[in-house]
């Protein structure tokens, strides 16, 4: 007789996601509350507002705009209704430790991630603005605290290392994505909702601590390439054949204990092997085919397969010394890229020469493959295309059943 496994938070999907069912389900049109939410960012949109399922984010760019136009402000709206029954909520009921949908934010942290990631810009949550409840008659305008607003500090210089996210921004880009969230399985959304609060982070941090933004980057690909990986093979024997056959090839010769040797180690290596593999493996699936469409007329990164190959490893090897050996990402990695003479052209990677010294270390130049925008440029459609891919597995399996 084989027990039936215990539901997970994960099991359920993100309170965004939730809501969002919710209200498609619901008996009645009338939300438990109305609540506008304050979105910050330094870009500016193009656009009046966007509506997707209990959700709505509207364009409240102040006219005449604030100058200069990069600084950050509340540039956004979120306008939604909240649809889930409090009482019926089985995240409210604790039963152990469950952190598989945690990721440090609340339902309005899910939706501007997700609008972080569908228009490649800095998007954070601030307060309530205005809320309304079903017993009251008229919608309560409220001011935000001060540390609901979202802290950010600009370059000095005004040197961006993701120069791409302060200019104009078209909000149907979110179109092109938003809707395909309510297509994929809960945890495919719990996983997914994850990978894009990481992302969102990196880009928030990038402009004052590129060494966390680079972690945070690679973090949020990890997320995605663990949960995918597990979901294409869900059999630890298989996952351990995959990525260590030559593990699996020694165990196997073992006299008697082979097959049972293979099904211990399996067990306890679960979530532990293969991490560069599950990495660079992602990212060669899901990368963009393409080049960003405004390239330098030098120190272009080569957009074939192979040499991306070797960036990822390269990256990921970075990332390892990073979190265990206290190396940080490489100084000249963390620079603002140059611009290579066009208004929205800057290099790929940066000029060391042979190698290049500072702050008391040195690098070969193959040591510093790639600039931050350009990897954050790959991270970003990789996971895009990965959501993308999601939703129209699940509509086409849903077709054929």
């Amino acid at each position: 007789m084989t027990t039936q496994r215990r539901k997970r938070f994960a099991d359920y999907g993100p309170y965004s996601y939730r809501n969002w069912l919710a209200q498609a389900e619901a008996e009645k049109d009338l939300p438990y509350c109305i609540i506008e939410i304050e979105l910050f960012s330094d870009a500016y949109f193009r656009g009046t507002e966007i509506e997707h399922g209990p959700y709505t984010v509207i364009n409240a760019e102040p006219f005449p705009r604030i100058q200069p136009h990069y600084l950050m402000h509340g540039r956004l709206v979120l306008h939604y209704g909240s649809f889930i029954d409090p009482s019926k909520d089985p995240t409210s009921h604790p039963n152990g430790t469950d952190t598989s949908i945690y990721h440090g934010g609340s339902l309005r942290d899910e939706i501007a991630a997700l609008y972080s990631l569908c228009l490649g810009s800095r998007i954070k949550a601030g307060g309530i603005i205005r809320e309304q409840y079903q017993w009251d008659e008229y919608p309560k305008p409220r001011i935000p605290r001060p540390d609901e607003t979202p802290i950010f500090s600009h370059p000095n210089d005004q040197k961006y290392l993701l120069p791409w996210h302060t200019g104009e921004k078209m909000m149907e880009l979110i179109q092109e994505h938003i809707n395909d969230y309510i297509k994929l399985k809960p945890r495919q959304a719990s996983a997914l909702v994850r990978a894009a609060r990481l992302y969102q982070d990196a880009v928030w941090l990038a402009e004052n601590n590129p060494e966390l933004s680079w972690l945070l980057l690679v973090s949020s690909v990890e997320v995605a390439a663990d949960f995918s990986y597990r979901e294409k093979s869900s059999e630890l024997v298989e996952q351990l054949k995959q990525l260590k056959p030559e593990l699996v090839k020694a165990l196997s010769e073992l006299d008697e204990c082979g097959e049972k040797a293979i099904k211990i180690v399996s067990t306890h290596l679960e979530g532990l092997i293969g991490s560069t593999k599950k990495f660079r493996q992602f990212l060669s699936d899901f990368s963009p085919l393409e080049p960003p469409t405004e390239r330098p007329p030098y120190q272009k990164v080569e957009w074939n397969e192979p040499t991306l190959y070797k960036l990822f490893k390269k990256v990921y090897d970075r990332r390892s010394k990073a979190l265990h050996g206290g190396t940080p990402f490489p100084q000249p990695m963390c620079q603002p890229p140059e611009n290579g003479h066009k208004s929205q052209s800057f290099v790929e990677y940066p000029d060391v020469g042979i190698a290049g010294a500072t702050l008391g270390s040195s690098w070969k130049a193959e040591e510093v493959p790639v600039h931050l925008h350009i990897f954050e440029y790959i991270v970003r459609h990789s996971l895009l295309k990965w959501w993308q891919d999601m939703a129209e597995s699940n509509s086409i399996h849903s077709q054929s059943s």
